[in-house]
């Protein structure tokens, strides 16, 4: 009797164990099927955007001086370059007769493509003789020649600084590509010693696009 019990016991704890796990199984199969139902997900890959292409314009004097656009810092892309001085300066002063030149090369550095072109501004006189009846400015002569895929040239017609005007200079300065301007001053043979000891100072302002 005691033995048959037992044996109906074991039996009863048995089939009460597998119901349990059956139970578990079904409550887990249940649960994993509500999960995908109650939970939903996409995943956008491939979100993108870019950046408009951009003119950036760097320019590379003597002594490896070199100013850019962007030097201003921030989204400003105009730059005041005091380190270049295209009329070769106050060092040698300039007796009748002399000249000086001065080499720039001026690159596209941004992306985009677009002209460049060379405005001279006003140009003013300092020093000399206070009762000077001669301005060096209307004196000293000015022509600057560029190399491909620039063809200015205005050797063959030299103007004194205070008539030097906008000069077209490429019709379209693609990203990468250079072009390098010789500008050349004088002080022609005929210069009056009304403007002796006078000093010229001009900006250039080169603008691309």
């Amino acid at each position: 009797m005691t033995t048959a019990r037992s044996r109906d016991r074991r039996r009863s704890l048995a089939l009460v164990g597998a119901g349990a796990i059956a139970a578990v199984l079904l409550v887990l199969g249940v649960s994993g099927t509500l999960a995908s139902w109650t939970r939903a997900i996409i995943t956008n890959d491939t979100n993108t955007l870019e950046a408009a292409q951009a003119l950036v314009l760097e320019e590379t004097g003597p002594n490896s001086a070199v100013c850019t656009s962007t030097d201003g810092g921030g989204s400003a892309n105009t730059y005041t370059c005091s380190t270049i001085d295209k009329y070769g300066g106050t060092a040698t002063p300039l007796e009748p007769g002399d000249h000086q030149s001065v080499t720039v090369t001026l690159t596209n550095t941004g992306t985009g493509s677009g002209p460049l072109a060379l405005g001279p501004g006003a140009c003013a006189t300092s020093g000399g003789s206070p009762t000077a009846t001669a301005s060096i400015c209307d004196v000293a002569l000015v022509t600057v020649v560029c190399t491909a895929p620039s063809a200015l040239d205005t050797t063959g017609a030299p103007v004194v600084l205070s008539a030097f005007g906008d000069q077209a200079v490429v019709a379209s300065l693609d990203a990468g590509d250079s072009t390098d301007c010789t500008f050349d001053v004088s002080l022609p043979a005929s210069a009056s010693p009304q403007v002796s000891g006078q000093t010229a100072t001009q900006p250039l302002v080169w603008t691309l696009g």
